[in-house]
């Protein structure tokens, strides 16, 4: 008697991720296209098609996919880049492959071409000129994309380990991909202007990635962090050295109401100023500054509504034409975007 085996490509191959990362294994179960249905796993040549573009969004050497037998492998390209801190670069390479997948997806559908940076300064001032009354998260965001440089929010990178932020150079055109959760767009403030210093200050090189595990306003020791952070300062604040302090402890709607003062009169995002004070007090005062900033940031951002503002600005700037449907899908899929 002949019994007929039904095997199943796409668990198998999901497996063989598990063994990589786990948490990798588990969000590519979740990029599957919408028109997947388990019958198909019936069919061997739809899903080695799921299968190969699973593999390409990981950034899997495909001579090992296509070998069962064989442990799978990162490509070696994603091993170029420099990270901030000491970290094994083995445990960001789950999260490296992700965002440089991402990376070169939204290089693609991008609509404006790249057309370089100016100074921090020249920024800045191109900012303010179009009315805004100082460099928030949603202005800069825009300029970037306007710049040619797309900018993700991938706060649910599927992987064990991640970094706070990125920045990639797919082929000559920078994008940066923002992975640290923040619930509130001026926490990401700082992060996108320093990722915007490395790309200004010409740190990256091209097909190349500069992995920020964790970002330091602080770091004097790594030249290329301290250029970076002196540029995202000077961008934000117009000027090199900002630092807000008190003489002692205050309340959190005396914080706000007082960012928001401090904002007005020098054109600098409020919230950014809370972070700002809270980084700055910490250093030579005992307490929980940061406590007291968040509440802060509640009362300065009643309304979070600036995640829906990003998804727009994003879709504003890219043509989906560009790129298969299925590709465009995992875009907006890891990037939180319904389209």
């Amino acid at each position: 008697m002949t019994t007929t085996v039904h095997h199943r490509p796409l668990k198998a191959f999901l497996n063989r991720v598990s063994a990589l990362d786990g948490r990798l294994a588990e969000g590519l179960s979740k990029l599957l296209p919408d028109w997947w249905d388990d019958s198909l796993n019936q069919s061997p040549s739809i899903s080695q098609q799921v299968i190969l573009g699973l593999a390409k969004f990981a950034n899997l050497d495909l001579s090992t996919v296509m070998n069962p037998t064989e442990q799978l492998r990162f490509n070696e390209s994603i091993r170029r880049y420099k990270h901030a801190a000491n970290k094994s670069v083995e445990e960001l390479q789950a999260a490296t492959a992700v965002v440089d997948g991402m990376a070169k997806i939204a290089a693609t559908v991008a609509k404006n071409q790249y057309r370089g940076l100016p100074t921090a300064g020249e920024v800045r001032q191109e900012i303010l000129a179009q009315d805004r009354p100082w460099v928030d998260f949603q202005s800069l965001l825009e300029f970037s994309w306007s710049r040619g440089i797309p900018v993700l929010y991938m706060p649910e990178i599927p992987a064990r380990k991640k970094m706070d932020a990125v920045a990639i150079k797919v082929s000559e055109r920078p994008v940066i991909a923002l992975t640290k959760k923040h619930k509130h767009a001026s926490a990401m403030l700082f992060s996108l202007a320093h990722e915007l210093g490395h790309i200004a200050c010409g740190h990256l090189e091209d097909n190349s990635l500069l992995i920020d595990e964790k970002i330091n306003e602080d770091d004097v020791d790594n030249p290329q962090e301290h250029e970076a952070n002196v540029y995202a300062i000077e961008l934000l604040n117009g000027r090199p050295d900002a630092a807000f302090h008190s003489n002692g402890w205050i309340r959190a709607d005396v914080l706000a109401s007082e960012a928001l003062r401090i904002a007005r009169q020098n054109q600098v995002d409020p919230g950014h100023v809370a972070l700002n004070y809270a980084k700055t007090m910490s250093r030579t005062h005992p307490g929980n500054y940061f406590a007291v900033c968040g509440s802060a940031l509640n009362i300065l951002y009643p309304q979070l509504t600036w995640m829906d503002q990003a998804s727009r600005t994003f879709l504003e700037y890219v043509d989906e034409e560009k790129t298969s449907e299925d590709k465009f899908e995992m875009l907006c899929r890891m990037n939180n975007i319904e389209v």
